[in-house]
């Protein structure tokens, strides 16, 4: 049990690691493009999609469709979404990337690829698909757990 429990020691540390390297590393390199994780977690998901509905995207951040207005208010300000009507409901909106919205996710998600490459690269193939395969397991799993932790 004390080795899982140091494994699950090393695990957190190394993630943390990362995740502070990949926030220094996005700091020093913006162009005077503030951004927050949550503006860049919104950003890229609506790259994803095509756009959305503020509840999805409340659903899909976990917060409340109130507080995810006041995100997408500020990033309308901003230039990088707008706001259409759903052709299939009037009283509801789609959120989408505007150009510049779409400039942004674009130049950060490569400056992001540029970052992590060397590291990445370092591991063999065989290794970077167990690695990629593991950590979607993991995601998985903590989606799962988090849902029945809900209930």
């Amino acid at each position: 049990m004390e080795s899982q429990e140091k494994q699950l020691e090393q695990f957190v540390d190394c993630v943390q690691a990362i995740g502070r390297h990949m926030k220094r590393s996005q700091r020093n390199s913006q162009d005077g493009t503030e951004i927050t994780k949550t503006q860049w977690l919104i950003l890229r998901f609506l790259a994803k999609q095509n756009g959305c509905t503020i509840g999805q995207l409340a659903e899909r951040l976990e917060v409340r469709s109130s507080s995810m207005s006041q995100m997408i208010d500020r990033l309308e300000l901003a230039g990088t979404v707008y706001r259409e009507p759903d052709k299939n409901d009037a009283r509801t909106r789609i959120v989408k990337l505007t150009e510049a919205g779409k400039e942004m996710i674009s130049k950060m998600k490569h400056s992001r690829m540029e970052m992590i490459a060397g590291p990445f690269n370092q591991l063999t193939q065989e290794e970077q698909n167990t690695l990629v395969e593991i950590m979607m397991k993991m995601t998985t799993n903590l989606k799962l757990h988090g849902s029945r932790c809900k209930e």
